[in-house]
């Protein structure tokens, strides 16, 4: 029973950072804005006047919609929604390790130009 729980919570981990994922790539992949633009331009019901903006613009919003439809998908075709959920999963996981790495490489770089310039 124990696993069964530890598999569930691991699995809506996996999905919410793939949710995550998709909805920055929707909103800030270049190849993407095109299509997106194109879709805020010809869907003007999608457009909220109580937030002043469209839902392709709400990263908020769109993780709902983005969660629905990959809930549907899991349920239509499972193997590969779950293929697909991993993928995007790892992509933003190795996202987060590029940019701990990058702060820590930052940190260095800075003490060592501070004992250079002590030593200059």
């Amino acid at each position: 029973m124990q696993s069964l729980w530890i598999q569930g919570i691991t699995g809506i981990i996996i999905f919410a950072v793939a949710v995550e994922a998709a909805v920055q790539l929707i909103r800030e992949a270049g190849p993407l804005q095109p299509l997106r633009y194109w879709l805020i331009i010809h869907s003007p019901w999608l457009y909220s006047k109580t937030k002043e903006q469209h839902l392709l613009d709400c990263g908020y919003c769109m993780s709902v919609w983005v969660a629905v439809i990959f809930v549907l998908f899991l349920f239509l075709c499972k193997e590969v929604m779950i293929v697909c959920l991993g993928i995007l999963a790892i992509h933003r996981i190795s996202n987060m390790v590029h940019l701990g790495i990058s702060i820590v490489r930052d940190h260095q770089l800075d003490l060592r130009c501070k004992r250079n310039r002590k030593l200059g």
